[in-house]
């Protein structure tokens, strides 16, 4: 007797993909939504409420860290991705200088949603965002487009003890390409005496690219993969004779090797 046409698992398959799609669509309109209502109510709250500035970008930040948190565990729950964290002691330390790269648009999510009061350098673009600027307003998140600004408040946030979260590559990543990192934040390590945390993230089928919209769900559901590596060591340039662009160049050799060798991990056999 022929199987029901119903149960035949390419049917599942195109089942589960519609359904997919539908929750990616759900899951983006629930995070667009609360930006805006953030941005309007909840962020002039705030300052109605809580006059002090400090205190209120440590609210706001809590508040971006628990929502991504939630996101994430409505994301897993409606089927659209699952992910696993490797060594993540580190994103917790204070005043941890967080290098990553940006294989996908969920990148942040996944990093600040395990971050407690994380600072981030985000595209000053998105200061113009209505779903976006309010939080990034209310949590002291620096733009990128002037870089001594972007040094200075950087450093500000390290010595304060809250973490800071860079992108160096500016934009998401070419996928199967390596990370191209800018020299920005092994810069700012040397001249704030910051070790830097690298992160790999890792999308596999990868989604969500500079060129890919919400809709282009892959063929089964997204897994990420974040992995912490071991933490390279400040460069103290009081202490070694040689030009800060060497020290910065070094330092910039150091994290690049870790990404190097991860990329080569992961790369598919030819």
């Amino acid at each position: 007797m022929p199987s029901d046409p119903s149960v035949h698992p390419h049917h599942k398959r195109q089942a589960n993909y519609y359904w997919r799609v539908l929750a990616s669509g759900f899951g983006f309109t629930i995070f667009g939504v609360t930006g805006l209502i953030a941005g309007l109510l909840g962020i002039p709250v705030l300052r109605l409420c809580v006059p002090d500035r400090i205190r209120q970008q440590a609210i706001a930040r809590r508040a971006v860290q628990r929502f991504f948190q939630l996101f994430i565990r409505m994301t897993v729950t409606l089927g659209v991705l699952t992910w696993s964290v490797e060594n993540p002691a580190p994103l917790r330390r204070r005043g941890a200088l967080i290098v990553a790269n940006h294989p996908s648009l969920l990148d942040v999510v996944f990093l600040v949603s395990l971050i407690p009061d994380a600072c981030c350098i985000v595209k000053q673009s998105l200061f113009s965002n209505p779903v976006m600027r309010g939080a990034l307003t209310a949590g002291g998140y620096i733009g990128n487009d002037d870089p001594m600004q972007m040094l200075e408040g950087a450093t500000m946030n390290l010595a304060q003890g809250s973490p800071v979260v860079m992108f160096p590559e500016g934009t998401r990543t070419e996928p199967n390409q390596p990370p191209q990192f800018g020299r920005g934040a092994a810069n700012l390590s040397v001249r704030s005496g910051s070790p830097i945390t690298p992160v790999f993230i890792r999308c596999e089928p990868t989604t969500l690219t500079r060129n890919e919209r919400w809709y282009q769900v892959p063929y089964k559901p997204m897994h990420y993969t974040i992995t912490v590596g071991a933490v390279c060591p400040a460069i103290d340039a009081s202490q070694i004779a040689a030009p800060v662009s060497i020290l910065v160049r070094r330092q910039q050799e150091r994290v690049m090797d870790f990404f190097n060798r991860m990329v080569d991990a992961v790369r598919p056999s030819p």
